[in-house]
């Protein structure tokens, strides 16, 4: 057994390094046991799949009351995850890691919880489990370069769509949300 770990001092994340068996022929892993999760457990609805190449930034995505199971099958990339969550003590708190399809590779995101990430090898390959449909419930967006996590990506020429590039700063959405 491989159980999730939380991450501590940012609740609502929690990480996992999958083994994976090696041999001369490739390799085998198993993505996802059900009893591996923490409790509650979210009932996962969606796979979906994204293919990035190197200098992709995407993000940061929430999407309304979703769980996120964000597994990376290959490559390596900065993943960061801020909390939306507006009744939470933690909220605007903000954390990143480097992925790594053969290290740490697995992040389970609870509702509330922002991510984006950027591809830092060749290319990347991201499977997603998710408790909601895509485009079931509201979804928004922070700018990736807002002042507060600006600093979590390296300073590059990123390729950013046009919807992840007209998204408010973090603070635009503070003010915003209050009025």
């Amino acid at each position: 057994m491989n159980k999730f770990e939380p991450v501590l001092h940012f609740p609502g994340v929690w990480t996992r390094s999958i083994p994976i068996i090696q041999d001369n022929r490739g390799y085998f892993y198993e993505e996802l046991r059900k009893d591996d999760l923490p409790t509650p457990t979210p009932e996962f609805v969606q796979d979906s799949m994204s293919y990035s190449k190197c200098d992709v930034l995407r993000g940061m995505h929430l999407q309304i009351d979703q769980w996120q199971l964000v597994t990376l099958l290959e490559g390596e990339i900065i993943d960061v995850l801020l909390n939306l969550e507006s009744n939470s003590k933690n909220y605007a708190e903000f954390i990143s890691f480097n992925l790594c399809w053969n290290k740490l590779n697995q992040v389970l995101v609870s509702p509330g919880i922002a991510h984006g990430f950027a591809v830092i090898s060749e290319s990347a390959r991201i499977h997603y489990k998710s408790s909601v449909y895509y485009n079931s419930t509201n979804q928004i967006g922070v700018h990736w370069n807002s002042e507060e996590i600006s600093h979590l990506w390296p300073e590059k020429d990123w390729l950013i769509s046009p919807r992840d590039s007209a998204f408010q700063s973090l603070r635009q959405f503070n003010m915003n949300k209050t009025n």
